[in-house]
């Protein structure tokens, strides 16, 4: 079965899915309270309840989102009235209103973080640089947010000072992080252990050799630490702006699903890609911008969560996905304007339609 063909003997699920969380958002969520997930720290509690005869078949749910950059330009700050500060001030409940339910409903949610959270003003000499007062991290929390990828070409914006601010506030925060050689794995219940794995190639492209032996040594840090269920969280390719991923980077994502991602997300492309199977294997190449603070209005402000929902047998130890979700939304809840609030998309809407039709495989 081509790829085409298998993405859609599915599409009719997700377009289904779309329209009943549109039309009522706890629909698709058959979870009413959220848990929050263990660091390998915190673990040791949740293996001894690995033994005990309570040990059950649980469902979890996972979502995630492209990129956010919860600031804007060091040139637009104090001097433009419409940049994300401006807009949010200390209104830190804001951006994510709009989707909060849906994060606040799963069991773990996970975005880009693109740009810095720092005060500092040594910038790298390049085009863009992001950044957000610390206290910006909490939009993440009241948001509904737990994690973030800090694998991207801007959390370096700021030197290694802007980096360690970004980690420190992230952490004041409660936000878990993952980055290049070092994957995000947690803990939830029975023994059933999470890896996120996060890669950025946008900087490194010259180095494709040994970026694929970084990432496959994350993977197989997961799998020693006794991770049932691996995700792959990208920062890749060349050119901006493409509907479809470049050829490499199917390349990478196939050696990735083989490698034993159950799932890979991306982005960078700062619009949405087509998505495919590979051996089973969802493949998100690009969710596109989420919240994002790095342009006033972009041309294109269609995006997505990806949700996928698994079930968790502690009797067998494995992990088995049970649905994969898509909840189109767009990065601003006006159209004339970016107002930094991601909304979701009204059932039956053009712009539902053509959010789902973008993800669909040409070749």
């Amino acid at each position: 079965m081509s790829r085409r063909q298998i993405v859609r003997l599915e599409r009719s699920l997700l377009v289904l899915a779309a329209v009943l969380l549109a039309a009522g958002g706890i629909l698709l969520i058959r979870r009413p309270a959220r848990r929050h997930p263990e660091t390998k720290q915190q673990a040791q509690t949740t293996e001894q309840a690995d033994s005990s005869p309570e040990a059950h078949q649980d469902t979890w749910t996972f979502s995630f989102a492209g990129d956010c950059t919860i600031g804007s330009l060091l040139e637009w700050q104090g001097t433009l009235d419409q940049d994300f500060q401006s807009v949010t001030g200390e209104n830190y409940a804001y951006p994510f209103s709009g989707v909060r339910e849906v994060f606040e409903a799963d069991d773990f949610t996970m975005v880009n973080l693109e740009g810095t959270f720092t005060d500092s003003e040594d910038a790298v000499v390049k085009p863009y640089r992001f950044r957000g007062k610390p206290a910006y991290a909490r939009i993440l929390k009241e948001g509904g947010v737990d994690a973030v990828s800090m694998a991207n070409n801007h959390s370096g914006d700021f030197k290694e000072e802007g980096k360690r601010d970004t980690v420190a506030a992230l952490d004041a925060a409660g936000i878990l992080h993952s980055d290049a050689a070092s994957p995000l794995i947690f803990a939830l219940q029975d023994g059933f252990t999470v890896g996120i794995v996060s890669y950025n190639t946008v900087d490194t492209y010259t180095g494709e050799w040994q970026w694929r032996q970084d990432i496959k040594t994350d993977i197989d840090t997961c799998k020693s630490a006794g991770c049932s269920l691996i995700f792959g969280f990208m920062h890749w390719g060349t050119v901006e702006y493409l509907p479809e991923p470049e050829a490499w980077e199917v390349s990478l994502a196939h050696d990735m699903a083989d490698w034993g991602c159950d799932l890979i997300v991306g982005g960078h492309a700062h619009i949405l890609q087509r998505m495919e199977y590979y051996n089973e294997v969802p493949i998100f190449y690009s969710m596109g911008n989420f919240c994002y603070g790095g342009n006033t209005n972009p041309d294109d402000k269609d995006s997505v969560i990806v949700q996928a929902e698994y079930t968790w047998d502690a009797g067998r130890r494995r992990a088995r996905r049970e649905s994969l979700r898509v909840i189109p939304c767009l990065i601003s809840s006006r159209k004339d304007r970016n107002d930094y609030c991601p909304t979701l998309c009204d059932a039956g809407s053009g712009d539902l339609r053509r959010i789902l039709e973008k993800l669909e495989w040409s070749g």
